[in-house]
């Protein structure tokens, strides 16, 4: 998968990278039609050979073209996918990963979610429907493996840390509303970073103290901003108006508004930080392309770089 020929220069392994392949909600947009994000869910923090991934939706076949043609990813032999929860938009991108398609690639993926999401990838990706992920595996990776995670739980991987967290997302309303297990992850890499991921949520009283666990102290935070308003919070998810109020109250972390509702066009989603961002240096919409590095001399993030692909 790693290249001779890549473009860019390997970050020194001390040094932590953030990158965002795709940031819109529920569906892709196909053709292209958005500066902001076009493609459903997939984040990636990297540091030395371990390569994170939050979640698994169109981004993730962007994310795995660059990991075998870009320099940077050369050292990269472990793929650890967070599954968030069972929904197609959070993992539809796995079949089009290029780790499936190139022969004797070397990587190691390990898939890991609530059981409710590993059994719907599973059966998703089965006969007859596709091609089991196993098959495609057979002489593609050099290991593949899924882990079921519960709320509550901290593993340790590789000397990072993944703790869980219970996220409040269904589908549907009324009699015809259908809850998920859904999982929110605060990630710590071996050089100190802390990314907190809370997507797909609809935030509410209860789930107010969670929330303050998963982004104290945190460097960069995630949030569902699938809305504009509070008022609008439906479906199990947020909005920018409660992202900002996060940021508000956590003014170390940059909080980033991701989980963009698919019928929001550009000039809405900014319109909408316009509004609920004045005053916070800290909250910005995230964006396919942006680049963030982690220097743990500095315990501090770089400013955001876009990357057009």
């Amino acid at each position: 998968m790693r290249s001779n020929g890549a473009s860019g220069r390997p970050a020194p392994a001390e040094f932590v990278e953030f990158e965002i392949w795709g940031a819109r909600g529920s569906r892709s947009l196909s053709p292209p039609l958005s500066s902001i994000a076009n493609y459903t869910s997939c984040y990636s923090v990297r540091a030395g050979a371990d390569l994170f991934v939050l979640d698994g939706g169109r981004g993730l076949g962007v994310l795995s073209r660059s990991l075998s043609v870009e320099g940077r990813f050369r050292g990269v032999e472990r793929v650890h996918l967070l599954l968030s929860h069972s929904h197609m938009d959070h993992w539809e991108g796995l079949k089009d990963a290029e780790w499936f398609w190139s022969n004797g690639n070397g990587l190691e993926l390990r898939v890991l979610g609530a059981e409710e999401a590993i059994e719907t990838v599973r059966r998703g990706y089965g006969h007859p429907a596709y091609v089991p992920l196993e098959v495609l595996a057979a002489r593609t990776l050099r290991r593949l493996n899924f882990s079921t995670l519960e709320v509550g739980e901290t593993r340790r991987i590789h000397g990072w840390r993944v703790q869980t967290f219970a996220l409040n997302h269904y589908s549907g309303g009324g009699k015809n509303k259908n809850r998920l297990d859904t999982l929110g992850y605060r990630l710590r890499s071996p050089q100190g970073f802390v990314v907190a991921y809370l997507c797909d949520h609809e935030p509410s009283p209860a789930t107010a103290q969670d929330e303050e666990r998963m982004l104290e102290g945190a460097h960069l935070a995630l949030i569902d901003a699938h809305f504009a308003d509070r008022a609008q919070h439906a479906y199990g998810h947020g909005s920018q108006e409660h992202a900002a109020s996060l940021a508000r109250r956590h003014p170390e972390t940059l909080v980033l508004a991701a989980h963009h509702g698919p019928t929001h066009d550009d000039r809405a989603i900014r319109r909408a930080h316009a509004r609920h961002g004045k005053g916070l240096p800290n909250y910005a919409v995230a964006e396919e392309g942006m680049r963030l590095t982690f220097n743990p001399r500095t315990r501090r993030l770089g400013a955001p770089r876009a990357i057009s692909r």
